[in-house]
Order: structure tokens, then sequence, then C-alpha cells
């Protein structure tokens, strides 16, 4: 019986010490973090923050500059499309215009995003420009 109740007492600590790590939002800048694609919506692609990649195209902002794209990887886009994590780096050109120098499967890309909304829990961005 001492044995049972040791075991419980156990289970019970490791249960209540686990939680989900919480998404952490700088909120002097927003744009910091990871965001997952969610959809489109009129002519811009939304993203909704999250605590990790999925398999979908994808963003990791980082503050040193320096961040992490998920896209995919290789030139077709038919599904099943499969996807590669690349580096990169982002710099902010004006108020809504952000700049992004990434890799890609074919090389390296340059291309700017609009940022038409930025909230702590949505992204929703305009591609301006592309230059291979």
């Amino acid at each position: 019986m001492k044995k049972i109740s040791l075991i419980m007492i156990a289970v019970v600590t490791i249960l209540l010490s686990c939680n989900k790590d919480e998404i952490k939002i700088d909120s002097d800048n927003l744009l910091l973090g990871i965001w997952t694609y969610s959809g489109y919506q009129n002519d811009a692609v939304v993203y909704t923050r999250s605590d990790g990649f999925t398999d979908s195209p994808c963003y990791k902002f980082k503050s040193d500059g320096t961040l992490l794209e998920r896209k995919n990887s290789g030139w077709c886009g038919t599904p099943p499309v499969s996807y590669s994590d690349y580096d990169g780096s982002w710099s902010v050109i004006n108020d809504t215009i952000v700049e992004i120098k990434s890799a890609y499967w074919g090389g390296e890309i340059t291309y700017r995003l609009d940022i038409e909304s930025l909230t702590a829990d949505a992204l929703k961005v305009i591609t301006l420009q592309v230059n291979k």
C-alpha cells in the first residue's frame, strides 16, 4: 500500500510539473518569433504565430536579423509538396516593408514583404518584389 501511495504521489507531481511552453512574444517587435502559413485574404498571405514549424511555409524571425524559412524544397509546387528549411536574413526597409534574403532550392533569393497587418497572433503580408 505504501508503494502505491509513493507511486501515485510521484505521478501526480510529474503531471503537475509538466506544462506546455508558452509562445514568447516580444512586445517591442511583434515580428520576432515563428509564423506558420494559415491562408490567403484578398491579395495577402496570412500567417499565425506558432511555437514550432509545421509542414507548410513558415518563418522564424530572430532578433539578430537572421531567419529560418520553411518553403518548397524543389521547383514543383504541385501537391504533395516537400518542404525544407533555409537560412537567411531580414531587415526593416521602412514602417511596413521587410526585406528577406534567403537560400532556396535554386540558389539565393531577395524579396520584400509589405506588412498589411501585424498583431500578437497574426501576420498578413504581400510579396512586393522578387529578385533571383
